[in-house]
């Protein structure tokens, strides 16, 4: 009995070149999948972020967990996306925190516009202690104005003009020529402003004391940008009725009476 008949048919059915090629098959699908599990991109997930709980404040870092972590991802806190992304390795990555309120944030980690991962309520950030607000006198100039914003300065005024007072003027002089007075090194120069006018002052300012890394305690104003110390040739930014104006301080000295706020 003939195997294969004359039309090339297996057992007069199946034709050889047909055998052949679903044999082929079976062999290359398995193969196919394997290299497919072999190469293909693993998918990134979180584990963790270190530390879970900090403190409200600026310049905060975290380090995000996970695995199979890739260069170019971004971590977003809740809808606020981190600042950076720099990657250790596979594992970790560091972030720079943005702004945060205290709350307790989801952490989610994007490819591009691709949600990748998520950590449900991973992050919380915990509110300041209140601290102590308290009150200095500081002489030295508003700078940078031009001379009708200078005639509009009053003794009394406040900044700013409603709600809770940062500063309120004690005493004004006479306007002279605007000038600036720069740190270059262990230098002090003072620079000329063309058109503009300075108005020498005394301020009673409100300040919250805050810590240095070293220890020590300083009192800072609140600003636009960031807040400023209360020392010489500090720059307080101050809103006014007529817009921001500038307050380069000269010296600074405990209250002479001190107005409850």
């Amino acid at each position: 009995m003939s195997i294969v008949d004359d039309r090339g048919r297996v057992g007069g059915r199946i034709n050889a070149v047909d055998a052949g090629i679903a044999l082929l098959l079976v062999v290359l699908i398995p193969l196919a999948y394997g290299s497919f599990l072999l190469f293909r991109t693993p998918q990134p997930r979180l584990t963790g972020v270190n530390p879970a709980k900090m403190y409200q404040g600026k310049n905060l870092r975290v380090e995000i967990q996970g695995e199979n972590l890739r260069p170019f991802m971004r971590v977003t806190f809740n809808t606020v996306q981190g600042r950076t992304f720099m990657l250790g390795n596979t594992n970790w990555a560091m972030v720079d925190l943005p702004d945060l309120e205290a709350g307790t944030y989801d952490v989610e980690l994007f490819d591009y516009r691709q949600s990748l991962a998520k950590l449900p309520q991973a992050l919380t950030i915990l509110p300041l202690a209140p601290v102590p607000t308290v009150q200095m006198e500081v002489s030295g100039a508003f700078t940078g104005m031009a001379i009708e914003a200078a005639r509009r300065l009053s003794v009394g005024q406040t900044f700013p003009p409603s709600g809770a007072p940062l500063a309120e003027v004690l005493s004004l002089g006479a306007p002279t020529q605007g000038r600036l007075r720069l740190h270059a090194g262990d230098a002090m120069l003072e620079l000329p402003l063309i058109d503009q006018r300075e108005l020498p002052a005394t301020l009673r300012v409100r300040c919250y004391v805050a810590s240095d890394l070293d220890g020590t305690l300083r009192c800072m104003v609140p600003g636009p940008a960031q807040a400023v110390p209360v020392a010489p040739d500090s720059m307080l930014t101050l809103a006014a009725p007529q817009g921001w104006v500038n307050f380069q301080i000269a010296t600074v000295r405990a209250p002479s009476q001190i107005v409850k706020p």
